[in-house]
């Protein structure tokens, strides 16, 4: 056994191979859609991602579903790797693979790989989002806090543009642990956890870098990937959900190292 994660457990065989083993039916059909997603996005992409070898979706019955790849090489891009490792012609470098990623992913047409998503689903999320968010966390928060939260998404909420958007393939988890790093090379080396993947707006997975990196280098993924600065208002209003997301998702799995993780982000 190499790991287990909240949906799957994970075995490695020969230091080389990945094979992922859902443990609820949820879990086997959110595997099959990363595997189709990732199947539709292999070789369009300028970073490596899992590519799937072995696969069976033939039963929901957990431990008969899996599927199986070459593990990619490299560690997590960890923002102290930035500090302490590498000056600005290194994050320049960095950004503008990643950004260069990100622009190819968001480009690939996504007729064939349509999950039902629209505008006015978008808008739904987001709204329902909120919902949650009031009733489940609000008293947790501080007054002030609850006023801000309140501010940040009914001005957002309240601008149709927000929603007027190309919808794009994404990843939907754009964060340190999921861009692997190459420090011999010093270059990012694979793309890996796509089990949020799926239709959605663009400016998620930037966003994701923005908290990770911080203004700087999204500036410098810009430089390569132009349409970010189109996207700056989303981007920073889905940047102030992310500690939300992760208080309300402590909360409503009985994570407590979660809750208290994103409660503490938020502040």
């Amino acid at each position: 056994m190499f790991g287990s994660g909240q949906n799957s457990d994970i075995v490695l065989v020969n230091s080389q191979m990945i094979f992922r083993f859902p443990k609820y039916a949820e879990g086997i059909r959110q595997l099959k859609r990363e595997a189709a997603f990732l199947n539709r996005i292999a070789g369009r992409v300028p970073i490596e991602v899992p590519r799937p070898i072995y696969s069976s979706f033939a039963s929901l019955e957990p431990g008969r579903a899996f599927i199986g790849y070459r593990k990619l090489s490299g560690k997590p891009l960890e923002a102290e790797v930035l500090m302490s490792d590498l000056d600005e012609r290194g994050w320049r470098q960095l950004a503008g693979q990643l950004g260069g990623f990100l622009k190819a992913l968001h480009g690939i047409e996504t007729e064939k790989m349509n999950d039902g998503r629209s505008d006015d689903n978008l808008y739904s999320e987001w709204s329902e989002l909120y919902d949650r968010i009031r009733t489940k966390l609000y008293r947790y928060m501080k007054p002030e806090a609850r006023l801000w939260t309140d501010r940040h998404f009914t001005g957002y909420l309240g601008e149709k543009k927000n929603f007027e958007i190309r919808l794009a393939a994404v990843h939907g988890d754009f964060g340190t642990s999921n861009i692997l790093y190459d420090s011999d090379k010093r270059r990012i080396s694979g793309i890996i956890d796509f089990g949020s993947a799926g239709i959605g707006d663009p400016a998620v997975d930037c966003a994701a870098l923005l908290a990770s990196y911080g203004e700087q280098f999204l500036q410098f993924a810009a430089a390569v990937y132009p349409e970010i600065d189109g996207m700056m208002d989303r981007i920073t209003f889905y940047r102030g959900t992310f500690a939300l997301q992760e208080a309300l998702f402590g909360l409503e799995h009985e994570d407590s190292e979660a809750f208290h993780s994103g409660l503490a982000g938020y502040r």
